[in-house]
């Protein structure tokens, strides 16, 4: 797919082309954004591999000269990112906190030093990051602050491994320091060998991520939400397979999950139900923006702050089992009290009789459902510090949502925050707001 730039001239009327978000010709030969009515009609049951309009990996990371596939065909990761020695438990793909309000498509490294308090935490404390396999790191930026970095390594066939959240750079990255923190972007193409150095991490686990173009996930059903941001979303995969069997075995013993699979999974969205990722009917999907502002837009639609909400993730809406103990369901919502944006999630206190919402379709009609704090059975500092297999308890109650599902891939909902008793809920009032997926 060629990238070319916003309102630049094109040829073919409905052919498409990426500028962080993808394109169409128009038929003034120009080219626009790509409107949900651009997208053709889904299969039966989602994609099963990449439409042909979405973009591929190599488009999504810029990558102008991606290192060549090994000689196996496939990518095989033979050094541990994090030391055997430097783990503690590993947070699955999945979880849902804050403004991530659908499943995260990272996981989270635990490193020893966070079994301290962070006071009593030095410099000796810090321990090595390494790149699991030869590879080109081809991106290294800020998200946030000087010791929030983000490193994306190219690895051949298709394959990259994203980091985030670092807390410094070191070995092969470290003459970069300056020039990342007076930039917060940098572009390079620096080549790297399995088991080099280019971080340190001490005072948070290391968000992890595995993207192969070859993969695509089929429990997204709507992906065209996911082209203006986060789009290598559905090219996630579960890392360990791509890890040497010895290490595999290291790193998924630490796992927090002990269901099947152990990684933990993203792509929830079950057709006909109100399971997996819902987003508010008339934005654009991830980036929170109207559609009207990409339909009208002659400048690039920058992701990030959203003009009138409080977050991008104001129109963010999932149903999906918890990330550590899947037969828990969250409501997870980037609306709770205010329309503007308050991302909250709660456990869905799925009462005998309900349909869980997997099992939620349009024969169902509106159900209410209790929301309650989510807890657990075990003392924490922070999601980091839990063990292994830790249980998902219900806390106080926050309030109460009632959903229903309707033909065609839509969701009603309407939120009762931070009420105690069930309301008195017959239909859906002026309140209530539609999602899509």
């Amino acid at each position: 797919m060629p990238r070319r730039d916003l309102a630049t001239e094109c040829s073919t009327p409905g052919s498409w082309a990426w500028e962080s978000s993808l394109l169409i010709c128009g038929a003034d030969l120009t080219y626009r954004y790509a409107l949900p009515e651009d997208i053709p009609a889904p299969p039966a049951g989602g994609y099963t591999t990449r439409p042909e309009w979405f973009p591929p990996l190599t488009n999504i990371f810029s990558v102008q000269d991606p290192p060549a596939c090994p000689l196996t065909g496939r990518v095989t990761f033979t050094s541990p990112v994090i030391a055997p020695e430097d783990l503690s438990p590993i947070i699955p793909q999945g979880m849902m906190i804050r403004e991530h309000v659908t499943p995260i498509d990272h996981g989270y490294i635990g490193v020893r030093p966070l079994a301290k308090a962070r006071a009593a935490r030095t410099e000796d404390d810090f321990v090595p990051v390494r790149t699991p396999a030869d590879g080109v790191i081809i991106e290294v930026s800020t998200v946030g602050g000087p010791t929030y970095i983000r490193v994306v390594i190219a690895h051949g066939c298709g394959t990259y491994s994203i980091y985030m959240v670092l807390n410094r750079l070191s070995g092969k990255l470290a003459h970069l320091h300056d020039e990342l923190m007076a930039r917060g972007y940098l572009q390079v193409s620096l080549p790297i060998l399995a088991g080099d150095e280019f971080g340190r991490q001490r005072d948070n686990p290391i968000d992890f991520s595995v993207h192969d173009e070859a993969a695509w996930l089929p429990g997204f059903l709507g992906p065209f939400s996911y082209v203006t941001m986060e789009t290598w979303k559905p090219y996630t995969v579960d890392p360990w397979p791509y890890f040497s069997p010895d290490l595999a075995a290291v790193y998924t013993a630490q796992m927090q999950r002990v269901a099947e699979p152990r990684w933990g999974r993203i792509d929830l969205d079950v057709a006909g139900s109100a399971s997996g990722n819902w987003f508010l009917d008339g934005t654009m999907g991830y980036a929170g923006h109207s559609v009207e502002r990409y339909r009208t837009a002659r400048e690039t639609v920058h992701t990030g702050m959203v003009e009138g909400k409080t977050t991008y993730a104001h129109g963010h809406l999932a149903l999906a089992p918890h990330w550590v103990q899947p037969s828990k369901w969250v409501f997870s919502t980037g609306a709770f009290a205010s329309a503007a944006g308050d991302a909250r999630q709660f456990l869905l206190d799925v009462a005998p009789g309900q349909p869980a919402p997997d099992a939620l379709t349009p024969a169902s009609g509106p159900v209410l459902y209790h929301l309650r704090e989510l807890s657990f059975d075990a003392p924490q500092v922070n999601e980091a510090t839990l063990p292994i297999n830790y249980g998902v308890l219900g806390g106080m109650t926050r309030g109460y949502v009632a959903v229903q599902v309707q033909e065609g891939e839509i969701l009603h909902v309407e939120v009762f925050p931070n009420v105690s008793t069930p309301p008195a809920f017959t239909a859906f009032g002026a309140g209530h707001r539609v999602y899509r997926r």
